[in-house]
């Protein structure tokens, strides 16, 4: 019987306003991988934006686990790959850090002919900085949760892992166009004054102290941003006035990511109203977008049958 794996890893939003290259949190929408043995490579893709999904050696998740063997000088064996996604690409919702993930899951599963070769959570992230080096997002994906993530001087990542307490619910607002983590860097300044540094320090703070006591009245403020979000709102239509939203049940709101999706946590009972009105904005200003409650993934990358 050809050997036959399958596993998951769930998108994620990263920043969560002030905790800008800080914080992640990961969600119920997943990028799912199938592998089977095979005589030959062989990859699909379906789900959503499967059309854009390259299914050649250019995948990312292919050229991700080839990239892990060649550092380890383990090949790997020829593979049926059969992508199913979930994760809308260049939207703020680490797409490309699920593939990463993926891509170092595949490896770990394939290497040395199907034997595997189980990787440590640091040699996870040394290999997956080739491609992506910010640590909260690829700690969203490979762990799921609220997660607080830095890094050393000599490249060493350090991540906590924070329990978010109950009654608060995520909203995402995702518009059709696609925005670039390039692009949306790019609009940022190369050094910012104190009074921002200190003013969005104070922020993160306050925001993972309030996600995790539940005091949803502090997360308002909490997720506040001089950092990224005014300079980022040029590129993205009623960005400004979504952010300036002062509703009941709105906890509190940013970008999602490098956006253009946009976040809210939200009272639960209010979710879906508030994922509306954040709708609503968007399309006072020429743009369509589409809301999804969500829920809050704590599981992280998670392999379901072999």
């Amino acid at each position: 019987m050809s050997r036959k794996y399958t596993f998951r890893v769930p998108a994620s939003t990263a920043n969560l306003g002030a905790g800008f290259d800080a914080l992640s949190m990961g969600f119920d929408r997943y990028l799912r991988v199938t592998l089977e043995e095979s005589t030959e490579n062989i990859i699909e893709a379906r789900g959503l934006s499967a059309a854009s999904i390259p299914t050649t050696s250019e995948n990312l998740i292919v050229r991700v686990a080839q990239s892990v063997a060649r550092k380890r000088n383990r090949p790997l064996p020829p593979f049926r790959m059969l992508i199913d996604n979930e994760i809308p690409l260049a939207r703020g919702l680490g797409s490309s850090a699920a593939a990463i993930i993926a891509g170092v899951t595949c490896y770990e599963l394939m290497a040395t002919n199907w034997r595997g070769d189980r990787l440590s959570d640091r040699e996870i992230f040394e290999y997956s900085y080739e491609f992506e080096d910010h640590p909260d997002n690829l700690s969203g994906a490979l762990y799921g949760g609220l997660n607080a993530a830095a890094t050393s001087a000599d490249g060493e990542v350090f991540v906590s892992r924070v329990r978010v307490a109950e009654g608060i619910q995520p909203v995402v607002v995702i518009p059709v166009f696609e925005l670039s983590t390039g692009k949306a860097r790019a609009v940022l300044p190369q050094t910012y004054s104190r009074q921002d540094a200190v003013y969005n320090l104070q922020r993160t703070a306050l925001t993972i102290a309030a996600l995790t006591t539940g005091e949803w009245r502090n997360l308002r403020e909490g997720m506040r941003d001089r950092i990224h979000q005014p300079y980022r709102a040029a590129l993205i239509p009623g960005l400004s006035e979504i952010l300036a939203l002062d509703i009941p049940g709105l906890a509190g709101v940013a970008l999602s990511g490098a956006g253009p999706t946009v976040l809210a946590l939200a009272l639960a009972k209010d979710a879906a109203a508030i994922g509306d009105i954040i709708t609503a904005t968007f399309a006072r200003h020429a743009v369509e977008a589409t809301p999804h409650v969500m829920k809050i993934d704590t599981v992280g990358r998670f392999i379901e049958t072999s």
